[in-house]
């Protein structure tokens, strides 16, 4: 007489089970059909039973796909149809949708079954459309998710416990006729069939030693276990989980081997896999086992994952458009005010012997433009650089040189009181890279600190040659950049706190950074408030032939 836990585990197993799963006779014929398959195409319980496979099945398609499975039939192999195959199944209102089926032929008593699993795959299309999604959209999946997940638990927790009252009790067994011990040892054949052939998946049963009493499912062979011997396996001989996992399993059995429902998520190397955990009722209805099913939700997590990145994308994107408004609107009406205050003080001196204020009008409009050009030349670089149009033309040329003449250029224009003190060795220094985009990184390095520094103070540029780079040190004794914000120098439309009242878009480092590393080299910085900051770059020497 078979053992009636086995069967209560497995006729549990094939009720619960996430996946439709029907049991086809060699005629077509639907002899079995769990709950799942049921709602799946629409029907109530027991009204698929008798039925020819072919009502489930779309009329547009049913001729060539009845014809189908009657040639299956003749000769029936493991065999699943994936989303390459226009498979549509026929729900009992008349409504349709995309299948995705596994077909695995199984012996029963002799006789030859079919026992198909069938998942709905219109979710599964729909998803790969949807990976920019907003967040809300996002949560509202995941609780949903969580909603059936404890929905299907429960469903499974009644069906174990609804099996575990219509035992029969010990004198009704001895009782029992030789065809009840007929379909009781049919049913445990197929239950056990499903147990093997668990999709997208596996389940283990453990007692309250912690030793594994049933391992079945598709996932064993991806995950090596169909390898283990299966006499005397333990949870610490289980090879796919560490030791904290290992130590967190044995705690699971035992609250579930308590009574209590399990659901959490582990992982696995590259997989991920959504866990249920139900107490089993052994004799006496005393909780005996506990049964894990572990279910491989990897694709899921991708999609979750790229909808977060996505998400991130635009909420990084939103936040750079609005500091780009922001710094627009202040940096732009600076300079335009003072242009059109200059221009009106104008109009108003044109009266002979004011030639003097009329010029140094004009010398503020000028340098205002100047500004604006400047503002303007850092977008127009930033937009070069983000569609790559920006490219190192290299040439030979003196850098000892080419910074003597930009440190003259500079202090033409700059206010007194700022001293610039500059060192370098007294021989030539030849560098083949882009002079253009050197230029530019002095020029920024140097004016930022000009621009940071107070008055009567030194500025600091060094320049030294190794064997295989030349690097350039500008130091200054300015306002330096706070501890909390020095992670940020470098992104597009920064600005420390201690300067937001200093002119400033935000741009210039984020362009000297990508122009250094355009030519192969290296920028770094230190930093203390109110002591200065030092930045030091380091350019690549020409290759000696």
């Amino acid at each position: 007489m078979p053992n009636l836990q086995d069967i209560d585990l497995f006729k549990s197993i094939f009720q619960s089970s996430l996946e439709g799963i029907l049991v086809l006779d060699l005629n077509g014929v639907i002899s079995k059909a769990n709950p799942a398959a049921e709602k799946l195409f629409g029907y109530k319980t027991g009204e698929l039973l008798n039925q020819k496979v072919e009502c489930l099945i779309l009329d547009k398609f049913k001729r060539n796909n009845a014809a189908q499975i009657n040639q299956y039939l003749l000769k029936p192999i493991s065999l699943h149809i994936g989303e390459n195959f226009n498979l549509w199944g026929l729900k009992k209102e008349g409504s349709k949708f995309p299948l995705e089926i596994s077909l695995n032929p199984t012996k029963i008593e002799g006789k030859l079954f079919v026992i198909a699993f069938v998942k709905d795959t219109t979710a599964q299309k729909k998803t790969a459309k949807k990976l920019k999604v907003s967040q809300a959209q996002l949560k509202k999946y995941s609780e949903e998710l969580e909603g059936k997940v404890i929905t299907r638990t429960n469903e499974l927790t009644t069906t174990v416990q609804k099996l575990v009252a219509s035992n029969l009790s010990l004198e009704d067994q001895i009782h029992e006729t030789k065809e009840a011990e007929k379909r009781a040892i049919s049913s445990k054949y197929l239950s056990s069939a499903i147990a093997k052939n668990f999709p997208n998946g596996f389940i283990i049963v453990f007692n309250s030693n912690f030793e594994m009493l049933l391992l079945e499912g598709e996932a064993i062979i991806k995950l090596g276990l169909d390898k283990m011997a299966f006499e005397d396996v333990n949870v610490e001989d289980i090879p796919i989980f560490s030791e904290k996992q290992k130590s967190k399993l044995k705690q699971d059995i035992l609250k579930t081997i308590a009574g209590e429902h399990l659901r959490f998520q582990i992982t696995h190397k590259n997989l991920y896999f959504s866990v249920n955990t139900i107490p089993l009722l052994g004799e006496n209805t005393i909780i005996s086992s506990a049964l894990f099913v572990y279910t491989d939700i990897t694709v899921q997590k991708k999609i979750e994952r790229d909808d977060k990145n996505a998400l991130k994308e635009e909420q990084d994107l939103n936040e750079l458009k609005s500091r780009f408004v922001s710094m627009a609107s202040h940096e732009f009406r600076t300079p335009l005010s003072a242009i059109q205050t200059s221009a009106i003080l104008i109009g108003r001196q044109n009266e002979p012997g004011k030639e003097q204020k009329r010029e140094k009008y004009v010398a503020q409009i000028k340098k205002n433009v100047k500004q604006l050009v400047v503002i303007l030349n850092d977008f127009l670089s930033l937009s070069k650089l983000e569609e790559g149009k920006v490219t190192a033309n290299k040439e030979l040329f003196d850098f000892v040189a080419l910074s003597k003449t930009l440190i003259e250029e500079v202090s033409m224009t700059k206010k007194t009181g700022k001293n610039i003190i500059f060192s370098s060795p007294k021989k030539p220094i030849s560098l083949n890279l882009d002079s253009k985009l050197v230029r530019h990184i002095f020029l920024n390095l140097l004016s930022n600190a000009i621009k940071y520094s107070p008055k009567n103070t030194e500025i600091n540029i060094k320049i030294k040659e190794s064997a295989d780079f030349v690097s350039l040190q500008v130091q200054d004794n300015g306002i330096g950049v706070p501890k909390e914000e020095q992670d940020k120098l470098f992104e597009r439309f920064f600005r420390a706190k201690n300067a937001q009242n200093i002119q400033g878009t935000g741009l210039g480092l984020n362009i000297v950074k990508q122009y250094v590393e355009l030519m192969d080299g290296t920028i770094a910085f230190t930093s203390d408030t109110n002591k200065g900051t030092t930045f030091l770059v380091k350019l690549p020497k020409p290759i000696k032939k």
